[in-house]
């Protein structure tokens, strides 16, 4: 079939989000797929040529967040159009990135309407395509979720406030020096020894209300490897801005210390919340971390969480 003129189109309907750099480019998603920490825009080695798009997109492109993903679709829009070849899977890569679950927090709820219609027409290009590639179900697929009427996957804000209000179950886990209560939703590792640095640690994760993802992590180390003060001291540097400790009551422990703070996510442009509690338990020091978003229902089932969390 003919290719549609959306170039010209993409760049208008996005222009907004051309005219400034990503927070997040295709680039450094790639280094935090490589876990390596992601280097800021630079205009020359980040030019979105179709070479850069092609080493970077089908790796990088899951990472960005929202802003960042609204200022590389309309490149990636016209790189569909002018190659249907996609020898790099670049095109896969995009159309994927249109498929629901939205993420959280969101993408595609952020497409304004001209931007969903922009991108309507793309997959309806790519799903009306004679061969019968991945790229092409994978466009039909998109249309019936999420850009066509009454798509299925598509939550009405009405159905996105009922899944955040839906009561949350919990159930409590009970080691040797801890005991913490918990959402079911967040799944368990189970305990793991780490003897070359002197700890045990169990991690949680899943959704608080709905659609926050949320890791919990309790790490038990001794107090004469490191003390309280001197651990609440190097956790304090983890976060994005000067904390201050504040005291807190853990049940079973004479002394705990409490941070709250903003932490860098993915992307500089979504930084993410993290509260730590650090007990003193006999001889140990137990360490629970809960990494989240910064929403009031879901800082208030972190806190539930924390006033569940007791030392032996």
């Amino acid at each position: 079939m003919p290719a549609p003129d959306l170039g010209a189109r993409a760049a208008a309907a996005f222009r907004d989000d051309l005219a400034s750099p990503p927070p997040l480019t295709l680039r450094g998603g790639n280094e935090i797929d490589s876990y390596d920490r992601p280097e800021p825009f630079d205009p020359v080695n980040d030019d979105p040529t179709d070479a850069y798009l092609e080493g970077f997109a089908f790796w990088g492109l899951i990472y960005l967040d929202a802003r960042s993903w609204r200022h590389y679709l309309p490149r990636l829009i016209d790189y569909a159009v002018r190659r249907p070849d996609d020898p790099a899977m670049v095109v896969e890569a995009l159309v994927r990135s249109l498929r629901p679950p939205d993420r959280y927090p969101p993408r595609l709820a952020t497409l304004t309407p001209e931007q969903e219609s922009v991108v309507t027409a793309l997959l309806e290009w790519l799903a009306l395509g004679n061969d019968e590639t991945s790229v092409r179900t994978d466009a039909q697929q998109a249309l019936e979720e999420w850009f066509h009427p009454n798509a299925r996957s598509r939550p009405t804000a009405a159905e996105i406030a009922a899944l955040r209000a839906a009561p949350m179950s919990s159930r409590t886990v009970v080691r040797d020096h801890y005991r913490i209560t918990l959402p079911v939703t967040l799944a368990g590792s189970g305990e793991r020894d780490i003897p070359s640095e002197s700890r045990r640690v169990e991690t949680w994760a899943g959704y608080l209300c709905g659609d926050a993802y949320t890791v919990v992590a309790i790490n038990v180390t001794p107090l004469s490897v490191r003390s309280l003060a001197e651990s609440v001291r190097t956790r304090a540097d983890l976060f994005r801005d000067p904390i201050s400790p504040r005291r807190v009551t853990v049940p079973g422990s004479p002394r705990a210390e409490r941070l709250d703070g903003f932490v860098s996510g993915e992307s500089p442009a979504e930084p993410q919340v993290m509260v730590m509690v650090l007990a003193e338990a006999g001889p140990d020091l137990v360490t629970l971390s809960i990494r989240t978003w910064p929403r009031e229902d879901v800082a208030s089932e972190v806190d539930r969480i924390v006033d569940g969390f007791a030392v032996d």
